[in-house]
C-alpha cells in the first residue's frame, strides 16, 4: 500500500473543476440545441468550485445562472405558469420586478386587503381557462440531467480522494497503534 500513488489535493481539485466544466459544457449545448432564445442563459451559466483556503480540498460545487433558467426548467414564463404540475396560460399576481421594486399592482393590493399575506401574494398565480389555444411552452431539463448523469463520476472522485486521505492517516499513525514500534 505504501507504494501506491495517493491523489493529491491539487489533483482532486483539478478533477472536480473538470467535472463541473463538463456539466457546464453539456448544459450549454442543451440550451443551444433545444431552445431558440438569445443564448444569454447559456452564456451566463458558470461554475463555482469553493474551498476554505488555498491548499484545501474542494468542498462545494455550484452552478450560477440567471433566474430565468429555473423558469425554463419548469416551462414557465412568457405568459405561462405551472399550476398543479401543468403548464397553463396565466401570470403571477406580483411579478419579480414588482417584488424587487416593492411595487403593488391593483390585484395584489386587493388580495392584501382580503387578508392574504405578502408571501402568499408573491407566490399567487392567476391562470386563464382553457381557450383552445395550444401550449407553446414545455419543460426543459437543461442542467439537472447533466448533473444526475455525472454524479457517480463525482462520487467516485470523492471516494478515491477521501479514501486516500484515510489511508494516508492510517499509514502516518501506524507506528502508534502497533505493539512493536519501528525505530
Amino acid at each position: 500500500m505504501e507504494n501506491e500513488k495517493l491523489m493529491t489535493v491539487s489533483e482532486f481539485n483539478g478533477q472536480v473543476n473538470e467535472w463541473a466544466l463538463q456539466v457546464v459544457r453539456a448544459a450549454r449545448q442543451t440550451l443551444r440545441s433545444e431552445t431558440h432564445g438569445s443564448g444569454q442563459l447559456a452564456n451566463w451559466l458558470s461554475k463555482y468550485v469553493d474551498r476554505k483556503k488555498d491548499g484545501d480540498a474542494v468542498y462545494k460545487v455550484k452552478f450560477q445562472f440567471d433566474r430565468y433558467g429555473v423558469f425554463r426548467a419548469y416551462g414557465a414564463g412568457r405568459g405561462y405558469v405551472v399550476m398543479n404540475g401543468q403548464i397553463v396560460r396565466g401570470f403571477r399576481v406580483r411579478s419579480d420586478r414588482e417584488i424587487k421594486r416593492r411595487q403593488w399592482n391593483q390585484l395584489a393590493a386587493e388580495e392584501f386587503k382580503k387578508g392574504a399575506t405578502v408571501r402568499e401574494i408573491n407566490t399567487m398565480k392567476v391562470y386563464r381557462g382553457s381557450d383552445g389555444q395550444s401550449i407553446l411552452r414545455s419543460r426543459l431539463d437543461w442542467i439537472d440531467v447533466h448533473v444526475r448523469s455525472r454524479i457517480d463520476q463525482l462520487a467516485d472522485l470523492c471516494q478515491e480522494f477521501y479514501g486516500d486521505k484515510a489511508a494516508e492517516q492510517i499509514l502516518k499513525y501506524l507506528g502508534n497503534v502497533t505493539i512493536v514500534k519501528k525505530p
